[in-house]
């Protein structure tokens, strides 16, 4: 099977989507799936069309369906095949340019199928969109466990809250300054380090304001995929504190494969993966948030029962072969 894979970022990109396409073409390939990646912002669309034709897939498979939901529906009619769509958070949840707004429901019921990462989130879409009469399936993501955990850095001189996300509105990146300056007044040792590339300019301009007035914090910048391990090795905690998530953020996957506990905001997204109090914990507000990183801090005990029943979970859950494998149904179902 020839499967052309459709994302809106993925040359240099560490954005969640290139991460979901780079991993699942990988696996694809691993199961003798002939898998190609092709992301609008490689070209113009004259030349996606016809590498798309010169590869000649069977199924055109597009991750985000805003801004890649018409270009597979044409690139699908031209080669006479069909496509399909794993929706994401921005699909779902963001109301900015590129969001929601942008949903069109007649790309989403002329598809095959629709691919969502959490049954809740399916659920609810479905539920504020019942005329659509398209299959959909419920796939989690995938995630690489590393072959040796490494343990925690001593915390007497730093206390390391990962934030890893890029840089927009919807990541609420400032939400978690003052509830650890807070921290940081109680436990000199607080610290808070960013990472992730700048998506939006002005929110950007503000969050490094943030970073200039915290001497606790630090931004790391964009960081390659490859030497995320040394981020989420250095870390304490990795936090989450998203306005909205299409389920499974990367980052806290990706926080529980390294064996580091996780505080997340308390959205739906986030809800289909981490258990409050069983394999992390989650945070309704500003206060709660300060309440439940103190806690974190103090207790090394609860940050490493809560970090083993995250890598437990994602290590029996979240194969990157068993996610491949689904894909690779739901196309043979569709072709």
């Amino acid at each position: 099977m020839r499967v052309a894979l459709l994302t809106p970022y993925y040359l240099h990109s560490t954005r969640g989507n290139a991460v979901t396409v780079r991993r699942i073409e990988q696996q694809l390939q691993q199961l003798g799936c002939t898998a190609a990646v092709f992301s609008l912002d490689a070209g113009s669309a004259e030349s996606l069309a016809r590498q798309v034709r010169s590869f000649a897939p069977h199924i055109v498979h597009a991750f985000h369906a805003v801004r890649c939901g018409e270009p597979a529906r044409l690139l699908a009619a031209e080669n006479r095949i069909p496509y399909v769509i794993t929706m994401t958070g921005t699909d779902m949840y963001c109301s900015g340019e590129g969001g929601a707004a942008g949903l069109r429901l007649d790309l989403l019921d002329g598809a095959a199928a629709l691919v969502f990462f959490a049954a809740e989130v399916r659920q609810s879409f479905l539920a504020a969109h019942p005329e659509l009469a398209v299959a959909t399936a419920v796939i989690p993501q995938g995630v690489a466990l590393p072959g040796t955990l490494c343990a925690e850095p001593p915390a007497a001189a730093a206390f390391n809250f990962l934030l890893p996300a890029g840089i927009r509105a919807v990541k609420n990146l400032l939400m978690p300054f003052a509830p650890l300056a807070e921290l940081q007044r109680r436990y000199p040792q607080t610290r808070l380090v960013l990472a992730g590339g700048v998506i939006e300019a002005e929110y950007a301009g503000q969050l490094f304001a943030a970073v200039a007035a915290n001497p606790f914090a630090r931004w790391e910048g964009e960081v390659a995929f490859e030497k995320m391990p040394g981020l989420y090795n250095s870390a304490h905690v990795v936090l989450n504190s998203s306005l909205s998530e299409g389920g499974m953020a990367n980052s806290l996957l990706e926080g529980m494969a390294y064996g580091r506990a996780l505080l997340a905001a308390d959205v739906e997204g986030n809800r289909s993966l981490v258990r409050d109090g069983e394999n992390g914990l989650l945070f309704s507000d500003a206060a709660d948030f300060l309440g439940k990183a103190e806690m974190l801090l103090l207790d090394q005990g609860l940050r490493h029962r809560l970090a083993a029943a995250g890598r437990d979970y994602v290590r029996r859950n979240c194969s990157p072969a068993l996610e491949a494998g689904r894909y690779l149904e739901i196309y043979s179902a569709c072709c």
